[in-house]
């Protein structure tokens, strides 16, 4: 794991490096923004893997959500020009640990379902790594791409511009970082959502969405540890 997450971390920086997050100056709720994006999307691909059992593997799926935000959180304030305050590091990867606690929970099921049939182990981790890495790549850009289709359907359903933002992982990292998405100078160039009439969804509302998904997750990992007993009919006295 220790591998992995030094991978993770490299390729991170490079990505952020490259990009130009780390090169020059920028808006303290964009770099938040930016950062936590970049190591979501990375962390399913370099998804340690399930444990040898589901109680190991629920452990190693928290784990690694929590070293992936420490990371993140790191990235943030080394990187930031002048320092950041905590309180809007520790908001935006909150969403970030959420995120990802879901993330790691659909790769290790979809990685158990591959491999029960008959799936090399290795092969089944690297093809779910990967159908959640890109799954959360179209996930995260539905606003791009979704934007002209929820403008076409909006006289007839004038909430699919919201749901389409709404829906977005990306929107959701953007309103805990405070970073006004639908302004943002690449987002008005490329995306048709940033001149619509449209509403960013509430951090209230997506704290509790996070934490309803999280707490079921929690909920169905005890069910499956404690099964209820078949019940056995007794024999009728004559």
């Amino acid at each position: 794991m220790v591998v992995r997450w030094a991978m993770l971390v490299v390729a991170a920086l490079a990505i952020l490096v490259v990009s130009g997050a780390m090169a020059t100056p920028i808006q303290g709720s964009s770099l938040r923004l930016a950062v936590t994006a970049v190591f979501a999307l990375l962390a399913p691909l370099f998804w340690p893997g399930r444990g040898a059992t589901s109680a190991r593997t629920v452990l190693r799926a928290v784990a690694w959500s929590i070293a992936v935000t420490v990371s993140a959180a790191i990235a943030i304030l080394v990187v930031a020009r002048p320092a950041q305050p905590w309180l809007p590091v520790v908001e935006v990867c909150a969403m970030l640990l959420m995120l990802l606690l879901l993330s790691h929970a659909a790769a290790a099921a979809l990685e158990r379902r591959w491999h029960a049939r008959s799936v090399d182990a290795a092969q089944a981790r690297e093809l779910a790594a990967r159908a959640v890495a890109i799954a959360l790549g179209l996930w995260g850009t539905l606003p791009f791409w979704a934007g002209p289709m929820a403008e076409l359907v909006t006289p007839s359903h004038p909430g699919t511009i919201d749901a389409a933002l709404g829906a977005s992982p990306l929107a959701h990292l953007a309103v805990a970082a405070n970073n006004d998405l639908l302004r943002n100078a690449w987002l008005y160039e490329h995306s048709n959502l940033a001149v619509l009439s449209v509403s960013s969804p509430e951090p209230a509302t997506l704290a509790w969405y996070y934490g309803s998904a999280c707490l079921t997750l929690a909920l169905v990992v005890l069910a499956s540890r404690y099964p209820g007993r078949a019940l056995v009919a007794r024999p009728v006295d004559q």
